[in-house]
């Protein structure tokens, strides 16, 4: 992995070229909570089962570089089951002049993809369960932050132009970006699990230093696919909203027993910010003169103690 990784240039050089199509056949399926177990114990039939995990590691590494990533999960887009729309904001701004352009909604079918999710999608192919090219974790350039994959690639190519936004040969869905502010952020992907995991295993601490090896593969696949009790949204809240994939954790779970002890329906509390969390939260806004946004930030939190 190269060593100059953390500066603010394009940096993809020691990259496995994957499958894109293969594995979103692999992503592909009906969307979930994440499973309850470990990481190498989680099925590997759709990587949306660590999706509490991933949505700790995106923040983390957020908390590391900020501002890193950005979801574009607002713009005219629409999302494959385990999706991750994150991409530098620079990059979120490509993406947005192209739909303009073009006037139609993009299809994306993966771009950022959590190191729990290439930790599953590289278990599947050490156990003989997926024939295609995978990529270690962290090698994988969609852990760079850079990379889309999208349908009518050849269709899109003519509205990406000057949006930094470019093909990768031999790939037919992927895009990657190389425009302005241009991060790799592959090592800080494996940063942000090294330190999540050190923060909750105090008495078994692995180093962090942004490298893959067996004691951080070791630790991934011990790690709860639902989160860590520790999550790193406890010292700095996150707004919670209805996004895709859906949010969930610990902080979810607080906000909904709030919401029914304040007298407002949701059929579970579960821990998943789905559609009824959703409508919950802009009824109790509109009841609190709120812009009723189901953005769920400090005022709203405030309001609800």
């Amino acid at each position: 992995m190269s060593d100059s990784i953390n500066n603010t240039s394009y940096q993809l050089d020691d990259l496995v070229v994957e499958r894109c199509v293969e594995i979103h056949e692999f992503e592909e399926g009906s969307p979930r909570a994440s499973f309850n177990g470990l990481v190498e114990d989680a099925p590997r039939t759709n990587t949306s089962v660590v999706n509490g995990l991933s949505q700790q590691l995106i923040y983390q590494i957020n908390l590391i570089v900020p501002n890193a990533l950005v979801s574009f999960d607002d713009l005219d887009v629409k999302l494959g089951d385990a999706a991750y729309p994150f991409v530098p904001p620079t990059a979120k701004l490509g993406l947005q002049k192209a739909i303009e352009r073009r006037g139609v909604t993009l299809v994306v079918n993966s771009a950022y993809r959590t190191l729990a999710q290439q930790m599953l999608l590289f278990n599947a192919k050490k156990r003989g369960e997926n024939p295609n090219p995978v990529a270690a974790p962290g090698k994988s350039n969609h852990q760079s932050g850079l990379a889309v994959d999208i349908e009518d690639r050849e269709g899109w190519l003519p509205f990406l132009q000057g949006t930094g936004w470019e093909r990768l040969g031999g790939d037919p869905p992927h895009i990657d970006y190389r425009g302005q502010g241009a991060r790799d952020l592959r090592q800080e992907t494996i940063l942000a699990f090294q330190q999540l995991w050190n923060k909750n295993h105090p008495n078994e601490k692995i180093y962090e230093d942004g490298d893959w090896g067996p004691k951080t593969e070791s630790a991934l696949n011990r790690s709860p696919a639902t989160g860590f009790n520790i999550a790193p949204w406890d010292d700095k809240p996150r707004i919670l909203r209805l996004s895709k994939p859906l949010m969930e954790g610990a902080d979810v779970l607080k906000l909904q027993k709030k919401l029914q002890a304040a007298g407002f329906a949701i059929s579970a509390a579960d821990g998943v910010f789905g559609p009824g969390t959703d409508k919950a939260v802009k009824e109790f806004q509109k009841q609190k003169n709120l812009t009723a946004d189901g953005l769920v930030g400090s005022r709203t939190l405030e309001l609800m103690a």
